[in-house]
């Protein structure tokens, strides 16, 4: 397979290896790979596979990151391999504002300067967004990996890369299409569930909205509104996608359970965690109560010593 290699510069500061994790969240993810300071991933552009892999070559003040891509055309698809990782990794997030709040407040600051170079992530597409939310609903998130990982082995495009095995991307909303919710329970989703996630994948190749386009230019509270009208989306599954598929890092997802138990154990706050009590919490670091999240996510697997 002909390959391709290219320098791209983010932001800094920047870390590869805490960004990934905030994708990756459990090490038994089979869709993002991250293994001797290499991201591994493919993407589904056209209707082929894009093998992908990033390694860090710089930190400090430049940093850098080598991306090599592996597919038919490799130079034809470089511009789009370019933007959807710069997306994902949240390359060109300015994050100064954020570390100079940080800097200020004693309980933030710890967080911040742990994870230095860990930036905003988001899901290559909105629907990935749509379907780790479908399959992490009233389950736990390690449970729902496991789901995802076999809805990717039995939808995902197969893709190859020098020197590693071959791996599956995160299946195409059109993939999602052609199944149906019986195909889809027999990898874990129930009945209901693959319903919502077909109706989605449906929503997501429409031509005149690809992927939710549209949503991407409406601010918080009407896109909020939008989402929710949709069958299958609530209250926590809209918050979860403003935020892990449009880059709202402003919104905290204050019905997940896991979050909110994060949130509380790094406040060393007792109680029961409520929504109402999650948005008063946060008020003091507004706009930053999604980063947050994702910061507590991160922390968490620097916890169980996944990073080392």
């Amino acid at each position: 397979m002909p390959a391709l290699t290219f320098t791209l510069r983010p932001r800094p500061p920047f870390r590869l290896d805490l960004t990934v994790w905030a994708i990756r969240r459990r090490p038994h993810n089979v869709v993002d790979r991250f293994d001797d300071g290499v991201w591994r991933r493919v993407l589904v552009i056209g209707k082929s596979p894009v093998a992908v892999a990033v390694t860090q070559t710089r930190r400090g003040s430049r940093p850098e990151i080598e991306v090599r891509i592996s597919a038919a055309r490799p130079q034809a698809v470089k511009a789009e391999v370019t933007a959807i990782v710069t997306r994902m990794l949240g390359l060109e997030r300015d994050l100064s504002d954020f570390y100079r709040l940080a800097r200020s407040d004693a309980r933030l600051r710890e967080l911040a300067e742990r994870l230095r170079g860990m930036k905003p992530v988001r899901y290559a597409t909105v629907f990935e967004a749509f379907a780790n939310a479908v399959a992490c609903q009233l389950v736990s998130l390690s449970a729902g990996m496991h789901v995802l990982n076999r809805i990717a082995g039995a939808f995902g495009a197969l893709g190859k890369i020098k020197s590693a095995a071959p791996m599956r991307s995160f299946p195409a909303a059109a993939a999602i299409v052609r199944s149906n919710p019986e195909a889809l329970r027999t990898l874990g989703l129930s009945m209901q569930k693959g319903e919502y996630l077909i109706g989605l994948a449906r929503l997501a190749i429409d031509p005149k909205d690809r992927d939710f386009a549209s949503i991407e230019r409406l601010a918080d509270g009407d896109a909020i509104a939008r989402l929710s009208t949709i069958r299958g989306v609530g209250r926590w599954t809209a918050e979860y996608v403003m935020l892990r598929g449009f880059g709202r890092i402003n919104i905290f997802p204050g019905d997940d359970v896991g979050g909110r138990n994060k949130l509380f154990e790094w406040l060393g706050e007792d109680g029961e965690p409520t929504y109402a009590g999650v948005a008063a919490m946060l008020k003091r670091w507004h706009p930053y109560g999604g980063l947050i999240y994702l910061h507590l996510i991160v922390n968490a697997v620097a916890d169980a010593g996944f990073l080392a």
